[in-house]
């Protein structure tokens, strides 16, 4: 008996272990002095002071409280309607096929209701001929549709419990229907729809699948920007802000159950007083007012610290004030979709760019963040959401322009493109310089641990050296992890012939016996901390790296790699061209190309930022390789959608094929067969319990 009762304790303690674990360290690492996330440099409240000057974050908390806090309420309002209808309508097959259709959202799978919702909602825009609908109205509405399920499942059971005839006594008394609902029903349920309000609250609070598809430029809830950073990484920041959300909720749940506990208690205490119907009613508390306005104080309280971290003087830039200051779009607001964590933002007392921006010409920016340059694409594409200024890559480009979906930008109005660097104008993707201005340079190249690896590399043939088995990481996306192995092979990275991309597989299935993991932004963690030997990655981002770890370096390859150019252009969907190309100018003006450069730690096109004597980056041979070091890389073309295809299915099939994955499949089975045997074993038992009652 005594290790039956012992098995369940130790299951519980494993259960919090797994829950509250990662939490911890997440609270631990947002008081780290450093911006790395794998290693602790020192105490430190640097990241909680970032967090309250990070304007775009707190405005981005807000409107996800915001957002969670409305569709709650009205999810909990139309959840309880729906309850009391379905409990006292007398048809059968009609409450199943209601049941029925409000458990399909529940059940549907998030991504498919996402994009649903996406087509549904451009589809009415289309119709009624309303360009950019997404916005905070469909988020709004999709939030309500998914929550309201909830609702109802957490609502209906209570009434199943409560006695009809109490609801005709209170008629009799006197009441009307209406009446005997707020002053029977409704306290009977409250504690349920107190439950049910801080379920679909925390469904709210949570949602990114849904949200990120029906979202819009205007209302970026907190989910969707911390998925942005990936392109990087997550800043230590999101741990503090994450850490004081979570002491939040927690301090919401311990007021909900005390507020509970008193519920009961004066439940208790009117029992025992018999008190009459009415004065039940009249006196039982209401837990969700409280709760309503716990969450509407937290919302006013950080909206207090969502001040601009715009920590810099006007005069001390040399930029025209006056060209800025007198622009016929002043009062109006600037759509910007650029890639995560791509953009001086006020962190560590960097400029502000787009606070910058707004101060000088008097026009709003709403600046959101894409982590591919397929998934900007589509929401281009689309035409959901109306952006005026975007910076994808350059192959991404090419489709764009033979797609029509890119606006051809007067350079009268940009009179700053004479600072790009002329091998950066003209490129394959925009031969006339008509729909692009370059924003930053970037190369692919290895960063490896000099403690583990005793020789600089000078080629990706160290990616198949058995020497470094299960140290050596991997692209986990297939154009940069095709592009690899084709430099291996001597291929051009925008083959359409089939063959080289045979050959390109076979030499990656060659290689993933040696691999420990395909990652993407976990290179920082695992490489900063040690823990690999060597990994593919871009340079701008090896650089971080190597300041977190000074064990850490970086080798250009002599086969060769990607270079790529990110170039800031205007889409079809702007509802603001003028202002779009003042931005883009303002963006190339010395001053803040130089802010950005010293931010991103990209090579930047833009000439006389190189020569400042303020830049601290000048000269450096790793940001600015040697032409000799880049003789053989290659930019990404936009592919046909049949090699596209191809690739695809190739990069699938790499990743679940060989022997590496038995391992984790045997684990699986095994756990299966446990869980299914548990099943077995619990039915016997309570079938064999029945038999001895009866």
């Amino acid at each position: 008996m005594r290790k039956l009762k012992t098995l369940p304790r130790i299951y519980m303690i494993l259960i919090f272990i797994l829950l509250y674990i990662p939490i911890a360290v997440l609270v631990f690492y947002s008081f780290n002095s450093s911006n790395s996330t794998s290693v602790f440099t020192g105490f430190s409240f640097h990241w909680y002071r970032e967090l309250f000057h990070d304007a775009a974050t707190i405005t981005a908390l807000k409107n996800t409280l915001v957002l969670a806090i409305i569709s709650s309420i009205i999810s909990t309002v139309l959840g309880t309607i729906a309850s009391t209808g379905l409990y006292y309508s007398k048809t059968r097959w009609y409450k199943k096929s209601v049941m029925t259709v409000t458990n399909i959202p529940m059940m549907n799978p998030d991504i498919v209701t996402g994009i649903s919702m996406m087509l549904l909602f451009v589809f009415i825009g289309t119709i009624l001929k309303i360009s950019g609908v997404l916005g905070f109205a469909t988020m709004l509405l999709a939030h309500i549709t998914f929550e309201l399920p909830y609702v109802i499942l957490n609502i209906l059971p209570r009434f199943r419990s409560m006695d009809k005839y109490l609801t005709e006594a209170a008629c009799d008394l006197g009441c009307t229907p209406v009446q005997a609902f707020f002053k029977v029903t409704l306290p009977y349920i409250k504690s349920e729809i107190l439950a049910a309000f801080i379920m679909a609250f925390t469904l709210s609070l949570d949602d990114f699948v849904i949200s990120y598809f029906v979202s819009g430029p205007e209302f970026q809830t907190l989910p969707i920007r911390i998925y942005s950073m990936t392109k990087k990484r997550v800043t230590p920041d999101m741990y503090a802000l994450s850490a004081i959300i979570f002491v939040t909720v927690l301090l919401l749940l311990v007021l909900t159950n005390v507020a509970q506990d008193e519920d009961l208690r004066e439940k208790r205490r009117l029992r025992r007083e018999k008190a009459s119907l009415n004065k039940v009613a009249s006196n039982a508390g209401n837990a969700l007012p409280k709760v309503v306005l716990s969450a509407v104080a937290i919302v006013v309280m950080l909206s207090a610290f969502a001040v601009p971290a715009f920590a810099y003087s006007l005069d001390d830039y040399k930029i025209d004030k006056d060209y800025y200051a007198n622009n016929p779009y002043r009062g109006t607001t600037l759509n910007v979709y650029n890639w995560g964590e791509y953009i001086s933002d006020g962190a560590e007392d960097s400029l502000d760019v787009n606070a910058y921006f707004e101060e000088l010409t008097g026009i709003k920016v709403n600046y959101t963040n894409f982590d591919s340059n397929e998934d900007m694409y589509a929401k281009i594409k689309s035409g959901g959401a109306n952006y005026d200024v975007i910076i994808p890559s350059d192959y991404m480009i090419e489709r764009m322009v033979k797609e029509g979906l890119l606006l051809k930008l007067d350079m009268k109005n940009i009179p700053n493109f004479k600072y790009i660097d002329e091998k950066y104008k003209g490129l394959y993707f925009d031969v006339s310089n008509e729909y692009t201005v370059a924003y930053n340079v970037g190369y692919v190249g290895l960063v490896y641990n000099t403690k583990m690896v005793k020789e600089k590399p000078d080629s990706w043939s160290i990616l198949w050296d058995e020497n470094y088995q299960g140290q050596i990481l991997m692209f986990n996306n297939p154009r940069d992890g095709f592009a690899i192995a084709q430099s291996l092979l001597g291929q051009d990275y925008n083959s359409t012939n089939p063959s080289d991309w045979a050959l390109a597989y076979d030499k990656l299935l060659e290689q993933k016996s040696v691999v420990r993991s395909y990652v993407m932004d976990e290179v920082f963690n695992i490489m900063e901390s040690g823990d690999a030997a060597v990994a593919p990655y871009y340079i701008g981002d090896i650089v971080t790296m190597m300041d977190n770890n000074e064990d850490l370096d970086v080798a250009y390859p002599k086969e060769g790699a990607n270079v790529f150019v990110d170039s800031m252009c205007i889409p079809t969907t702007t509802q603001n061209k003028g202002a779009a190309e003042l931005y883009i100018n303002f963006m190339e003006e010395p001053e803040v190309a130089l802010a950005n450069a010293e931010y991103i730690c990209y090579a930047t096109p833009n000439v006389i930022v190189r020569d400042l004597d303020e830049y601290s980056l000048q000269g450096d041979e790793i940001i600015y390789p040697d032409d000799s070091l880049i003789e053989n890389y290659q930019y990404f073309h936009n592919m046909p959608n049949d090699v596209q295809s191809l690739m695809t299915n190739y990069w699938s099939d790499l990743k679940v094929d060989g022997n590496s994955n038995i391992s984790t499949y045997i684990g699986l089975g095994v756990f299966a067969l446990v869980f299914a045997g548990y099943g077995v074993y619990r039915i016997i038992k309570k079938r064999r319990r029945e038999q001895y009652y009866d």
